[in-house]
């Protein structure tokens, strides 16, 4: 199953006609496990149950080509907090496609199309038969490249536009290339692929603003950057966004009703950065009421309840090795250990990222 030449990249594969189908699905779910929970349309369908996969490891990212059955995909805060993993996942949809939930929004997919997920945000989709090509990168990467990194969550760029079939043929060309492709070679090129990929989201971002009404999406971006801005501030509510930028709060509540209300969207900024905060290795020393300090919360106790409501799980926990690294349970079976690369993989290159 999982092989490597000598300075060829890594590669994990396992395909269902090689496996019996209840072991072909328990593969799968230790290959998904750190990115989605999985659940079945029927659970009988286990027994019958297929799914094919290649994955390789260019460094910084990792790219996979899968072909699977019918399956709920989601991401729930409780996921999120155990993954102990904090990556976008860019996928171009070959065959088939999913319809449901990317956060509070609506998302359908259909073939050729390509999305964006944000490992940080939840989701819950329904998937047909399938067959697409994922890469994985870490948030790092895009984050000096993408101004506007929380617009990716629910991104789709539709088959025939320009910035879908540029990167369509990118990621084609790279997955084609990836067997041959040195360690070396690879170093030189996932730079570049990180590069053209923000360059086409930014692109896809700019044009779904332009559509949306420029005046809005202006006000809308600087509204957002000055809560951003602003964190810290206990203080900082409705009252005060609508006196800063001379708005009425009726008006202030229509713009933001897509992100769930001021409030709601100005307590899901001040959790998003402390749950980061908490994660970071060079604040490792620092209180964690510091950190709800400095994410403007009033008190350790309002933190912590806030806290483990979003995520399920206590700050002090999701601190601890044990919640963002579970170990795994039960005794081991080698032929699961495909499944576990690709997560081990996704450790490595975040570790790799933050030093």
């Amino acid at each position: 199953m999982s092989s490597t030449g000598e300075d060829r990249l890594p590669l994990i594969h396992f395909t269902s006609q090689d496996l019996p189908a209840e072991q072909n699905y328990a593969i799968w779910r230790q290959a998904t496990d750190t990115l989605f929970d999985i659940a079945l349309h029927d659970p009988g369908q286990a027994g019958r149950f297929q799914a094919d996969l290649t994955s390789y490891s260019l460094g910084s990212v990792l790219l996979g080509h899968t072909r699977s059955v019918a399956q709920c995909f989601s991401r729930s805060t409780t996921t999120i907090a155990r993954s102990g993993i904090d990556h976008i996942i860019v996928q171009l949809y070959m065959v088939g496609g999913y319809h449901g939930r990317a956060g509070s929004a609506e998302i359908e997919v259909q073939a050729g199309d390509i999305c964006v997920l944000d490992c940080a945000e939840t989701f819950d989709t329904q998937a047909s038969d399938f067959e697409n090509l994922t890469l994985v990168i870490p948030r790092v990467l895009l984050e000096a490249k993408l101004p506007r990194l929380e617009a990716l969550h629910g991104l789709v760029l539709k088959a025939g536009s320009t910035w879908n079939r540029i990167l369509s043929q990118h990621l084609l060309v790279l997955f084609e290339q990836a067997p041959h492709m040195t360690v070396r070679e690879c170093e030189r090129i996932a730079g570049g692929a990180i590069a053209l990929l923000a360059a086409c989201l930014q692109g896809e971002i700019e044009t779904r603003d332009e559509q949306a009404g420029a005046n809005v999406t202006r006000t809308v971006l600087h509204v957002r950057r000055h809560i951003d801005a602003h964190l810290s501030d206990p203080a900082l509510d409705a009252e005060q966004v609508a006196a800063r930028f001379a708005l009425s709060r009726a008006t202030l509540y229509r713009l933001f009703e897509p992100f769930g209300g001021v409030a709601g969207y100005i307590r899901s900024r001040r959790l998003r950065r402390a749950f980061f905060a908490l994660r970071a290795r060079e604040l490792a020393n620092l209180r964690i009421s510091d950190i709800a300090q400095r994410c403007g919360f009033a008190s350790m106790a309002t933190f912590t309840r806030a806290f483990k409501a979003a995520y399920g799980v206590t700050p002090a926990a999701l601190r601890s090795v044990s919640a963002l690294n579970p170990a795994r349970t039960g005794p081991h079976d080698p032929a699961l250990d495909d499944g576990q690369g690709i997560t081990r993989w996704m450790h490595e290159i975040t570790a790799d990222q933050h030093g």
